[in-house]
């Protein structure tokens, strides 16, 4: 069991049981920057496809085919490794010539490239597009059916995926450990186990309102993101086209990832009283978390949704995502849907 059984759903189980990345084939995402390059510049930007490949192991590769440090390769996502994918890595290379032809082998190839006068920062992302297939598909299609198009106008959950916790989920304790000096980590791993640490409550905030029924619903004290962005907004009681914003996807609703400023910033929330109830038994370890508090929309309205049965067993999905949300929230949603490739990875 991964950490998102554990979580509420907003709608009825539709799928009583279905299978996705049985073959990489079964799950392709295609990402989209939030830049266009510049055509010129220090940095060369190689479109990537690779098939069952790690990203941070496909940076290694290009690190040593075009001979430079590995510090001087980067990405803008991570991509899953039991997919096909297509992605962009930029390298520093000032002064020389581009490539001569496009490199491949049987994990990866570089598809196109250009080049940009800025590095390739992490998170340069507008959206992922997912083309999925669930095999073994058990459930009413109706049902289905009736679940996918409530998500395609009200959203889902906008749950961390267990991707942020850990290989076997264990990045949280590994965060409290650190926090409290009972463990030594490396610079990189110190912002990875933060992360999964503020997801987890985001996480567990996220549940509670879903619990509520409010996860939809505004209610004193909340923050409003503005869609496809990272504008965030008090709500003000009284303000009629709210409701009417977030029936048309306009805002979402935003909870926090607590910081070490959580508790003065909602000093003078009316939600003051629900967070501290809802984390009192954590309120020492959030106490020693060294960022600020961020906030994240409470759902996630795939954008171009669109579903197709390829057999009565089979169904293929097509979406786009906006950065850092997770398409396995999309099918938690649905329902029981297993990862194939951690089925077999399991002794």
């Amino acid at each position: 069991m991964n950490q998102l059984d554990t979580l509420p759903r907003a709608n009825p189980i539709a799928i009583t049981s279905a299978k996705f990345k049985q073959q990489p084939e079964d799950f392709e995402v295609t990402e989209q920057l939030s830049f266009e390059p510049s055509g010129e510049g220090e940095h060369l930007l190689l479109w990537v496809e690779k098939r069952g490949a790690n990203t941070q192991w496909v940076a290694k590769q290009l690190a040593r085919v075009f001979n430079v440090k590995e510090r001087d390769v980067g990405y803008a996502g991570l991509k899953d490794r039991h997919a096909v994918t297509r992605q962009w890595f930029g390298i520093h290379l000032p002064g020389k010539p581009d490539p001569e032809s496009l490199y491949q082998d049987e994990e990866f190839k570089v598809l196109s490239f250009t080049r940009n006068n800025k590095k390739l920062r992490h998170g340069a992302i507008t959206y992922n597009r997912f083309k999925l297939i669930l095999n073994d598909v058990k459930g009413e299609s109706d049902h289905i059916e009736t679940n996918l198009s409530q998500i395609k106008t009200q959203g889902f959950p906008n749950y961390f995926g267990e991707q942020r916790f850990g290989r076997v989920e264990n990045n949280v304790e590994r965060a409290v450990a650190m926090l409290r000096g009972e463990r030594r980590v490396k610079r990189h791993q110190k912002s990875i186990y933060l992360s999964a640490l503020r997801s987890w409550f985001f996480n567990r905030y996220l549940a509670d309102r879903i619990h509520a029924n409010t996860w939809n619903f505004p209610q004193a004290g909340d923050k409003f993101n503005l869609n496809g962005s990272r504008s965030f907004f008090d709500y003000q009681e009284g303000d009629g086209e709210i409701a009417l914003r977030l029936e048309q996807g306009d805002i979402h609703i935003a909870g926090p990832m607590p910081g070490k400023d959580w508790h003065e910033l909602m000093a003078d929330s009316q939600q003051l009283k629900y967070l501290e109830k809802l984390w009192q038994p954590y309120a020492e370890t959030i106490e020693l978390i060294p960022a600020d508090t961020d906030w994240r929309p409470l759902r996630v309205i795939p954008q171009e949704l669109q579903w197709s049965w390829l057999t009565d067993a089979q169904l293929k999905l097509d979406f786009c995502l906006p950065s850092g949300c997770y398409a396995t929230g999309l099918l938690y949603e649905l329902g029981d849907c297993e990862d194939a490739s951690v089925l077999e990875e399991r002794p």
